[in-house]
């Protein structure tokens, strides 16, 4: 059986999702759906004259499906493990039941990040006192049967997904020729707002050039994993997941979100690997 994860064809998924401009401008976005994913490879191409790229770094970036997958070792936010059921669950100091807050599958990464102890990677964590610590990681082999198939029950609330995987690239030495004050990107004669969104991605992925969002975030013994973003998928877009292709809400309204995962204000959970093999993670956000 393929064990790996569930793939995302970026040109077949151009076509469905054109580039629009949004409130009389263009923007980087931070990706959760397919569209999201789409519009900042669209201006990419849009504005590639106006920038010094350097040299690529490639990524494998995560869109999502909402719910549980089927296959239970694919990447995800939330929702079931892919680990033993007679494993004792992951507890706070307090005995409080962790959540899931992401799962790696590298099993289509490793030429960009080389060895790992294990297939999976498994990350638990709470928020009862705020930032979302303390983390908890595990790694797993593909291949295992007696999965966990109930949650405990205390554990903080996060509504499951799961991902499709793009290997992308991410330009972290990318320099804007045009360096006047206050000077955006232009596509078809159009204002690029949050272009820095476009050289590096936000997302849930694999890989050594994550967007930072602080200054020190990279300041991580070791070099950067896999990177946990926040889950928000824009509630007008068509496809707001990958298999949901109608708009969560009409244009006129807006929601308050499902239980999505966030971390802080539109923020990400950044985990490093040292020589040693040793995880490191920071949470940072706006």
């Amino acid at each position: 059986m393929n064990q790996m994860n569930y793939e995302f064809n970026l040109e077949e998924w151009l076509l469905r999702c054109p580039l629009t401009e949004n409130y009389g401008h263009y923007h980087g976005e931070a990706i959760t759906s397919p569209c999201d994913l789409c519009n900042n490879e669209w201006l990419r191409r849009e504005i590639r004259d106006q920038f010094d790229w350097g040299e690529p770094v490639p990524m494998d970036v995560f869109v999502h499906s909402i719910g549980e997958p089927e296959n239970r070792f694919a990447t995800k936010i939330g929702g079931l493990p892919y680990r033993p059921a007679e494993l004792p669950w992951p507890t706070t100091r307090e005995g409080r039941s962790m959540a899931l807050i992401a799962q790696f599958n590298f099993s289509n990464s490793r030429d960009i990040v080389g060895d790992l102890p294990g297939d999976l990677l498994l990350i638990f964590g709470d928020d009862a006192d705020g930032p979302i610590e303390p983390l908890h990681f595990e790694w797993q082999p593909l291949g295992l049967s007696n999965l966990v198939s109930e949650l405990p029950g205390d554990q903080m609330p996060i509504s499951p997904c799961f991902g499709h995987r793009c290997r992308t690239v991410s330009y972290p030495n990318a320099t804007y020729r045009d360096d006047s004050p206050g000077k955006d990107p232009q596509c078809q004669g159009t204002d690029v707002w949050s272009s820095y969104w476009l050289l590096q991605y936000q997302a849930t992925q694999i890989g050594r050039a994550p967007f930072f969002i602080q200054d020190g975030d990279e300041d991580m013994p070791g070099v950067p994993l896999c990177t946990i973003a926040s889950v928000q998928p824009d509630p007008h877009k068509t496809f707001p997941w990958v298999n949901h292709p109608e708009p969560l809400c009409p244009e006129d309204e807006w929601r308050s979100g499902d239980g999505e995962l966030m971390i802080g204000d539109l923020g990400c959970i950044f985990v490093f690997i040292d020589d040693d093999g040793r995880l490191h993670a920071d949470e940072s956000c706006y």
